[in-house]
């Protein structure tokens, strides 16, 4: 093999350790379009195939930390040791975003959904004809999973306000492994909560929003105290 052949071998071999430790965020334009509703409820969407989750590299610490973060998310609560792992496995990142940097833009198709490990993102939808901040994300928080669990498009704009560090998580992925089961829970806080009056005239993302936030505390017996005077 000619000398320039090794340099330029050892040089790709360099650039893939590179790109093992932060990935290029590519901008929000960049992000690839999806078919209509219709196009994913037939055709290729529609066969029963086996499905085989990608698999991208990280570390013990890495795949940890992701675990920890999806286990604290109703979305993922559900999911057998299994299932959790083929999804921190499939995972791609980490991301890192920089300040001012629009990660997803309301009203636009979207295939995936994110992890944040660490920084801060900002939540903003129109309402009334300004940009209204209506959540803020930081370390162990997910966003983007509206447009996955019920094939709608993105229900905010999400914006980096502190440098943050991102994962992703595929549309595929999610639909094959975790789908079904959150998207049945959701529905069930979220018909709850329409039926509490002091709810009753939030709009579908307020809804959810709390919905998510819902933890199930079980009391058995008689006699037990829910809430403690004082």
């Amino acid at each position: 093999m000619h000398p320039g052949h090794d340099a330029a071998r050892e040089s790709d071999e360099e650039d893939d350790e590179d790109e093992e430790d932060v990935l290029a965020l590519p901008p929000v334009t960049c992000m690839r379009t999806r078919g209509s509703v219709s196009a994913e409820a037939y055709g290729e969407w529609n066969r029963l195939t086996v499905f085989e989750p990608p698999v991208s590299f990280k570390s013990d610490e890495h795949i940890a930390e992701l675990t920890r973060v999806l286990k604290r998310s109703f979305l993922f609560e559900a999911l057998d040791p299994r299932g959790m792992n083929s999804v921190v496995l499939a995972m791609k990142g980490p991301f890192v975003v920089e300040p001012g940097h629009t990660i997803i833009k309301e009203g636009d198709p979207g295939d995936h959904l994110y992890v944040v490990t660490d920084g801060v993102m900002d939540c903003y939808k129109l309402l009334g004809g300004q940009n209204t901040l209506v959540k803020t994300c930081s370390k162990g928080d997910l966003f983007g999973e509206l447009a996955l669990l019920y094939n709608c498009p993105r229900a905010a704009s999400v914006v980096c306000s502190e440098t943050a560090t991102l994962w992703e998580l595929d549309r595929e992925t999610f639909n094959r492994i975790v789908k079904d089961a959150a998207q049945k829970k959701r529905d069930t806080y979220t018909d709850f909560l329409k039926k509490v009056p002091l709810f009753a005239n939030m709009d579908s993302y307020e809804t959810m929003t709390i919905a998510d936030a819902l933890k199930v505390e079980v009391y058995e017996g008689a006699g037990n105290i829910i809430i403690q005077q004082g």
